[in-house]
């Protein structure tokens, strides 16, 4: 038994064994401890919680990242800017052509927080969720 005085002995996890010719590192974003991870796809040494451990996977395999930007909106009030963001994560690789769609989409009218919008082809759209107020 340990009195308040006293720290308790940090219990580590014994670190897996990893293919050294594909091992990457990586900082954790999904929560504010920032685990430094290392992992070859298979195993993740690092991570404190499982949401972790599936980033470093995630990102070996396919890296994902939500867009946040702005759409131009031309109301009678003169060019405002629409703060948007992805509804799901996309593809890293993908980002460039989103950019350049989102960026040729006009609004005309103001729409509320909250609203979906969508950009691309019907069988590559990207949804985008309206987070504020005109700019």
């Amino acid at each position: 038994m340990y009195t308040p005085s006293e720290k308790k002995p940090k219990r580590k996890k014994e670190p897996k064994p990893l293919n050294r010719d594909k091992a990457k590192r990586y900082t954790c974003i999904v929560c504010p401890a920032c685990c430094d991870l290392e992992t070859d796809g298979v195993n993740v040494n690092g991570a404190r919680c499982p949401k972790g451990e599936a980033f470093a996977v995630q990102e070996m395999v396919a890296p994902l990242r939500v867009i946040t930007t702005t759409l131009r909106s031309e109301t009678s009030k003169g060019v405002r800017m629409v703060p948007v963001k992805t509804a799901c994560p996309i593809p890293l690789a993908r980002i460039p052509e989103v950019m350049k769609q989102v960026k040729a989409l006009r609004l005309y009218e103001i729409p509320p927080i909250g609203t979906l919008l969508k950009t691309g082809s019907s069988s590559e759209s990207v949804e985008w969720v309206v987070t504020g107020e005109l700019a």
